[in-house]
């Protein structure tokens, strides 16, 4: 076998020397993650300074980092290190990339798991100055690498001119986890700042910075992930007290942002074409100068924010959040709650085109000073869908759109609540300037307005309102259930108006705009002051068709005041109206034919919504029973096609908002006379040609059953095949005193 020249001449001792040096190094790989070096930093290591151990570690963290190559690992003990011994605010901790950077070791541990960051804290510090004193610090503490690893620490007393006084990241995406900054300083990013970066932030914490814009982070050009991270008490000149995206599209998942104050945009701040995916995040009390207390979204940024809840937050305009300027987010599953803002939109302000998709939210206790108190929508047209906005209030002299305050635009609202929103001017539920809302399928009801439309008001515009319930709301002076002000034209569709109140005029409805229709609605058990229990017009005409009016209350026109103007009614069941005819009562206004004064023989009328309390269900109280006059009465050109419930009309289709089925369901009340009771369900609702369930009439002390008043004389009894409701009397003896018993027989 040929031998190699070149180690022909080698001797043993040399080859001792390779083989023991080779040894060496893999016992140091061994000892690493991976097949990297671990180099050890302990401020007061007392050994070698190599790094190759805790009793060697270098004391310099900067030694370590010089020493490290791709694939090693730094290992740092509690203490406090700083970029420099000198004075040069320039020098940082400049990350290498592929090199994991780890905190949080007492000084002893051989595993990585074995570290407690939380218990011994490694803080590295950029005061590297005169001690306290911020002009003379650092100008940032960390720089960041691609692929670095930044693990376990407390970055803090940064101060940049520029940006990110904690960390800075260019062209870079290192993943950082388990840090905190805070108290840092910068023009932009006070914590930390991306720049054409995306690094991956989980478990951090950003409290305590400073800076004109992104107190705790700002992104430009980026869209880092962020994860189960706290931003609280960062506070900005600008922009985006915790965060600022600026053309950046960060995905942000179970963050709180709390107590962080800005001029726009307390906790998160959203500029320039940026739409970050926020998920289970906290906004609370945060605070904005102007605009966006919770977040401020501006410039065609369109975040998607998903179950997350705006809490206390506090702004000029748009407490919870603002949207300006084109941005119109996707916000769902969200609770925005105890909002404030000085002058508009305490839960949410959109503003000049911007028209957010608002799905399956909560607004509530929110506040405006003037107007707005859940949601302002000026120049907007937001789509809100299953929604809630209960006690919220636009207060101040103003005081317009306790839930919803809509000026221009055309917003769609469907399927949502309006309940117990107070507003001290107008629209207690909700306010319409020259805005033409598509309001259907939706429920306004307890809301209160110090002046017009306790439930609504709209003053211009086109407001269409299709399938919605107005019940137990108040004005001060006009329009209890809603009021049409100068120059409104409404198109009110399969309404129920009941219970409403107001204090002067239009119990039910007030009107004084422009051509205004009303059709197949329902006023029951409404109530004005002095004019027009259900109705009362003062202006331009009013048409109503197919429409039911009846035990409305008001010192003059009970059902109806027509103070002014042109009121024509149609296909009515008005009381006290005298029916079509000759005999048709013209101080309500125009008969325009079709006109019956009958009793409508409601189900239930002393309970709107029926047992289950719910509007538009199918027991709900205000439906026709099947003996009703209105049954086929209606003007089928007029009538829509499907009722309040959405079930379709026939052919020759019923007055008011109701539509009378057979092949839908039925109602059964069983009531009790004097001496007895009634053991079973009461009333139930069946589907035409089922069946009910047993009641059973049981009497008194005393007493004795006689029969039913449809002349069932069997105490129990199940209606069987059933296609009419039925509404029936237990008849009871009295005491066995009375002797001629026949008399109840």
């Amino acid at each position: 076998m040929s031998r190699i020249p070149a180690w022909t001449n080698v001797s043993s001792l040399v080859l001792r020397f390779v083989l023991f040096a080779g040894v060496a190094v893999c016992a140091q790989l061994a000892g690493s993650a991976g097949a990297g070096v671990i180099h050890h930093v302990k401020a007061d290591a007392t050994g070698t300074n190599n790094g190759l151990s805790w009793a060697n570690a270098y004391t310099d963290l900067q030694a370590a980092l010089a020493a490290a190559a791709a694939g090693d690992e730094i290992w740092v003990a509690q203490g406090t290190y700083k970029p420099t011994t000198g004075t040069s605010p320039n020098v940082s901790f400049v990350l290498k990339s592929q090199v994991g950077l780890y905190g949080g070791f007492a000084g002893a541990e051989t595993e990585l798991g074995q570290r407690d960051w939380k218990a011994n804290a490694t803080i590295l510090s950029g005061d590297i100055g005169t001690p306290g004193n911020a002009a003379d610090n650092s100008f940032n503490v960390v720089t960041g690498a691609h692929l670095a690893v930044l693990d376990g620490f407390t970055i803090t007393r940064g101060n940049a001119d520029d940006s990110g006084g904690g960390m800075y990241n260019l062209n870079c995406s290192p993943t950082v986890t388990n840090c905190t900054f805070s108290g840092n300083t910068a023009g932009d990013g006070g914590g930390m700042e991306n720049y054409y970066s995306s690094p991956t932030v989980t478990n951090c914490t950003f409290s305590g910075n400073t800076a004109g814009s992104g107190g705790g982070m700002c992104n430009e050009g980026s869209s880092p992930t962020v994860t189960n991270c706290t931003f609280s008490g960062n506070t900005v000149l600008n922009f985006g007290g915790a965060m600022c995206n600026e053309g950046s599209s960060p995905t942000v998942t179970n963050c709180t942002f709390s107590g962080n104050t800005a001029h726009y945009g307390g906790g998160m701040c959203n500029d320039d074409h940026s739409s970050p995916t926020v998920t289970n995040c906290t906004f609370s009390g945060n605070a904005a100068d102007w605009d966006g207390g919770g977040m401020y979204n501006y410039y065609n940024s369109s975040p998607t924010v998903t179950n997350c809840t705006f809490s206390g937050n506090t702004a000029h305009y748009g407490g919870g959040m603002c949207n300006d300027d084109h941005s119109s987010p996707t916000v769902t599953n969200c609770t925005f709650s105890g909002n404030t803002a000085d002058f508009e939109g305490g839960g949410m302000y959109d503003l000049y085109h911007s028209s957010p998709t608002v799905t399956n939210c909560t607004f509530s206790a929110n506040t405006a000073g003037d107007g707005g108190g859940g949601m302002l929508n000026s120049s907007s047209s937001p789509t809100v869908t299953n929604c809630t906005f209960s006690g919220n209030t636009a207060g101040g002299t103003r005081g317009e759109g306790g839930g919803m305050y809509n000026s221009g635009g055309a917003p769609t609202v469907t399927n949502c609540t309006f309940t117990g929103n107070t507003a001290n001017g107008s629209g207690g539920g909700m306010h319409n300037v020259v805005s033409s809302p598509t309001v259907a399928n939706s429920t306004f009801s307890v809301n209160t307005a110090g002046v017009y439309g306790g439930g609504m008001y709209s003053d211009g515009g086109s407001p269409s309102v299709t399938n919605s319930t107005f019940s137990g709301n108040t004005a001060g002076i006009y329009g209890g259930g809603m009021n049409n002000g100068f120059a409104s034209t409404a198109t009110v569709t399969n309404c129920t108006f009941s219970g409403n109140r107001a204090g002067n005029s239009g119990g039910g409805m007030d009107n004084s705009g422009g051509s205004s229709t009303v059709t197949n609605c329902t006023f029951s058990g409404n109530a004005a002051g002095t004019y027009g229990g259900g109705i009362c017009n003062w202006g331009n005409p009013l048409t109503v068709t197919n429409c039911i009016f009846w035990e409305n209350t008001a010192p003059s026109g009970a059902e109806i005041k027509n103070a002014f103007g042109t009121l024509i009614f149609s296909h009515c069941d008005i009381k006290g109206c005298g029916g079509s005819g000759t005999s048709w009562n013209p101080a309500l206004g125009v008969d325009g034919g079709g006109n019956i004064m009958a009793d409508p023989r409601f189900v239930a009328p002393a309970t709107p919504v029926g047992p289950d309390g719910l509007p538009r269900t199918s027991d709900d109280g205000l439906r026709l029973r099947s003996d009703s006059p209105c049954i086929g009465a209606a003007d089928p050109a007029v009538a829509p096609k499907t009722d309040i419930l959405g079930l379709p009309r026939k052919t020759f289709p019923d007055i008011g908002a109701y539509e009378f089925l057979p092949s839908g369901s039925c109602t059964l009340i069983y009531t009790a006379g004097p001496g007895g009771s009634i053991s079973g369900t009461t009333p139930q609702t069946v589907v035409s040609g089922a069946d009910g369930s047993q009641v059973t009439a049981v009497p008194n002390t005393g007493y004795r059953f006689v029969r039913w008043s449809d002349d069932v004389m069997t105490a129990s009894r199940t209606d069987t095949n059933v296609t009419a409701d039925i509404n029936v009397t237990a008849v009871f003896a009295p005491p066995a005193a009375v002797k001629d018993w026949s008399l109840y027989e």
